[in-house]
Formats: C-alpha cells, sequence, structure tokens
C-alpha cells in the first residue's frame, strides 16, 4: 500500500513538474513578445508549451495512479516532462553565436540537438504497450530495446560531431573542442542507417497493435481502434512534414504544419481519452468522477466561505463598529460544516446526469424501484 501511495505521489509531483514547465514557457514567451505574434510563434508557445505537456502530464498521472505498473502512463509521462523543459527559451535567445563556447551552452546545445528524441520516441512506443501497459508478448521487447540502442546512439555520436549549433533560434554554429565527426559524414551514412533503424522501430510498435488486434476481444479491439486511427493521422502528418519537406527549410517553420504536427500529437492522447470513457479502459473514469465532484464543491465552498465571512465582517462591523470580529469566521465554518454533505450530492448527482447518463439512469431506476417495494401494500392472511 504504501509503495502504491508513493507512485502515485511520484506521478503527481511529475504531473506538477511538467505543468510548472509548461507555465514557466508560457511567461517567458509572453514577456518577451516584442510584436504581434504569428500562427508559428503561437504553435510554439501554446501547442508545443502548453497544450502538450499539460494534457500528457495529466492523462499520463491518472493512468499511473490507477495502474502504477503501466507503461503507458509513464510514457506520456516522458513526453510531457521533456515538452516542459524551457531549454528552447535559453537557446532561442542567442540569435547570434556568442564570442565564447563556454561549457554550459556546450552541454545546452548537445541536449537541445537530441531533446527531441524523448519526445518522439515515447509515442513511438505506446502502440506496443496499448492497452495493457505491456508488449503482446515479451519477443516483441526487441521494439523496445532498438529504441533504447537509437536513442543512445544519437546521444553519443552528438558529441562528437565537428560543430555545435541550436536547432531553433538561430542560424549559426561553432566548433566543437572534442569534435572530429563531419556534418556530411552525420548527414550522409549515418543518418541513412539512423532513419532504418527508426522505421524498423515504428513499423514493429505498429505491427504489435495489428497483431494484439487480430487477438483481442470486442471491447479491446474497439479501444485500439481509436488509437490507430490517431497512429494512422500522426503518420500521415510526420510524412508530409518532414519527408517532402525542402532540404533548404524545415517545413516546420510553416505555421500551418507545425499546427498539424501538434494536433497529430495530442490525436494519442484524444483516442485514449476516447477509449478510457466509451470503453472504460483503466475504470479511470471513477478517479474522474471524484475529481470532478469534489474540485467542483471545493470550489463552492471557498466561494461560500470567503464570501459569507466578507459580508458577516461588513455585517458586524456596520451594526457594532467592531472591524474584525470572530463571529463571522465562526458562523461561516458552521455554515460550511452544514453545507458540505447536501452540497456534495447536489454536484455528484449533476455531475452524473452529465457525464454518466448510464450510471444516473440505473441508479433512478433502483431508487424508484425501492420506493415502490416500500410503499407496496402487505396482504397477510
Amino acid at each position: 500500500m504504501t509503495s502504491s501511495r508513493s507512485i502515485r505521489g511520484l506521478a503527481w509531483a511529475l504531473c506538477g513538474m511538467a505543468v510548472i514547465g509548461a507555465a514557466v514557457q508560457l511567461v517567458s514567451w509572453a514577456t518577451h513578445l516584442s510584436a504581434r505574434p504569428s500562427l508559428f510563434d503561437l504553435v510554439e508557445a501554446l501547442g508545443w508549451g502548453m497544450a502538450i505537456p499539460i494534457v500528457f502530464a495529466v492523462l499520463g498521472a491518472l493512468i499511473v495512479a490507477r495502474q502504477r505498473g503501466n507503461r503507458v502512463g509513464w510514457l506520456m509521462m516522458i513526453v510531457a516532462l521533456v515538452s516542459g523543459i524551457p531549454d528552447f527559451i535559453l537557446v532561442g535567445r542567442l540569435s547570434a553565436p556568442p564570442e565564447t563556447l563556454s561549457l554550459g551552452l556546450w552541454l545546452l546545445l548537445w541536449f537541445d540537438g537530441w531533446s527531441w528524441i524523448p519526445l518522439i520516441f515515447p509515442i513511438f512506443l505506446i502502440p506496443l504497450h496499448f492497452p495493457t501497459g505491456r508488449p503482446p508478448s515479451p519477443r516483441w521487447n526487441w521494439v523496445i530495446w532498438l529504441a533504447v540502442g537509437m536513442w543512445l546512439f544519437f546521444v553519443v555520436f552528438g558529441l562528437f560531431l565537428d560543430t555545435v549549433r541550436p536547432t531553433t533560434g538561430g542560424d549559426w554554429s561553432l566548433p566543437n573542442p572534442i569534435g572530429f565527426i563531419r556534418s556530411d559524414v552525420w548527414n550522409g551514412p549515418i543518418l541513412v542507417l539512423w532513419g532504418i533503424g527508426l522505421l524498423t522501430m515504428v513499423s514493429g510498435s505498429v505491427l504489435s497493435l495489428f497483431i494484439r488486434y487480430r487477438r483481442a476481444q470486442y471491447v479491446e479491439r474497439e479501444q485500439i481502434k481509436w488509437l490507430l486511427l490517431a497512429g494512422a493521422f500522426f503518420v500521415v502528418v510526420y510524412g508530409l512534414t518532414f519527408f517532402l519537406s525542402s532540404p533548404e527549410e524545415s517545413s516546420l517553420d510553416n505555421g500551418v504544419t507545425n499546427l498539424l504536427f501538434v494536433l497529430s500529437i495530442l490525436a494519442f492522447p484524444a483516442a485514449i481519452t476516447i477509449a478510457i470513457f466509451r470503453y472504460r479502459l483503466y475504470d479511470i473514469d471513477i478517479i474522474v468522477r471524484k475529481t470532478l465532484v469534489y474540485s467542483a464543491l471545493t470550489i463552492l465552498l471557498a466561494l461560500v466561505y470567503f464570501g459569507s465571512v466578507i459580508l458577516l465582517q461588513r455585517l458586524v462591523s456596520a451594526l457594532t463598529g467592531i472591524e474584525q470580529s470572530p463571529l463571522a469566521v465562526v458562523v461561516s465554518t458552521l455554515a460550511i460544516a452544514a453545507l458540505f454533505t447536501p452540497l456534495r450530492r447536489r454536484i455528484q448527482d449533476a455531475v452524473d446526469r452529465r457525464f454518466y447518463r448510464k450510471k444516473y439512469d440505473a441508479q433512478q431506476v433502483l431508487a424508484q424501484f425501492a420506493l415502490t417495494a416500500r410503499d407496496r401494500p402487505t396482504w397477510t392472511c
């Protein structure tokens, strides 16, 4: 029990970190905004910087809180944490090369060069683990090891490129003091081999989902269909974005294609959310129901409490001339205690009517049957 609580606490702590990182990115972007933002700037700030980390973090935390060993939740949390890291804020401010390459800047540029991998690779691996949180069988673990190997390959070889440069925010480069791999070699045969490995990993992950679909029962098939639809949309957009772009200019520099790419990534949590609410995946609807009820209850009680305190303080002050009276706090606290149970029931009924109609109708039928059975006359011989 303690371990489960610790993991749930860790999941929500990581979710909070991702949300805070997203907020820092938004504030930094807004404070440095000097002109009317373009569509590309809005997508970078609100899409990559806000929507992706928050959506992935909250949904990932909900999955882990319900099933701590489910890798789908942890993969989504990785995406949220990486997209919530505001590294582009520092790199993007360097529109011109600095005079000297310090160790901190070198590490920042090195991280900026491969930080997209933990953002994209977990998305590639979600079909391998959906919906059970494990591959269809242990023999599919090679896809995971291939992804880890390719990640390490890119990270290690990036250390020894002959130049370092930012991926966004400036068209400049500096000599790498420990680099010996020429850029033409890196952009030639090395990236070709890496691309073959990438295609193999994605194909294996998608193929495993089709294998799982063939062996699944009806409900699990319906859950998988939504993820297949999201994956198809992502593949189409990913292909149009990267494979059909010109070498002189990345297609992500266009606001429309950048927006489509963000939407294709958000399609994965959207598909998982539909599977959760429509087909009761992971039974998260129970957690969401309680969250909605108690969040609304907390907000309403807080409004009632502070509103009554202010109102009663003014009333007591007008009648007695006392500026601060403990009577207002005492009366407001008693009012909150009296309102808690009836207000919780009303909010729960409202949430059930709006979001859980089948459950609410079933409860109403049972309640009506209980009243009918109670009021039915009993005949004695």
